[in-house]
């Protein structure tokens, strides 16, 4: 995510109800990707477990764990591509990359996920966060 101390008008607070459309939404791309049909689910933390555990339900795919478990097929899923040095290290970590799907994307973003569903023009605040615990996922999205 950007900088805490961009300007309110800024940001976009996005809701529940934009969430519950856009997993639905999401899921529905997974299912149709051709190329890579996953058998499990890693969310990346913080941001990316409220994802897995709603793709899983909505997909019927068992969430991993640990990174430990990530296999080629695994589905990695995140909140938000924002610069991208997450997945990227995450991929340097596995020594392979996997398929990766967020709800947001940002131009510019070192790693450009296969699936996302947005692209982010502001400051994105979850309503699974909040203004201020948003920041501590400020440099590693």
């Amino acid at each position: 995510m950007a900088n805490t101390t961009e300007p309110a008008a800024d940001k976009e607070h996005y809701s529940w109800d934009q969430y519950q459309a856009d997993i639905v939404m999401l899921a529905g791309r997974i299912s149709e990707n051709r190329q890579s049909q996953p058998a499990a689910i890693y969310g990346i933390p913080r941001g990316g477990l409220v994802l897995a555990v709603s793709l899983s339900h909505l997909l019927g795919l068992p969430m991993v764990l640990s990174r430990a478990e990530i296999k080629p097929n695994t589905l990695v899923v995140d909140d938000i591509a924002d610069t991208g040095a997450t997945l990227k290290k995450l991929c340097e970590q596995l020594g392979f990359r996997p398929t990766m799907a967020t709800l947001y994307y940002r131009d510019g973003s070192v790693l450009r996920p296969d699936l996302f569903v947005r692209t982010r023009t502001k400051w994105i605040v979850f309503p699974w966060e909040t203004e201020v615990s948003s920041k501590y996922d400020g440099t590693t999205s």
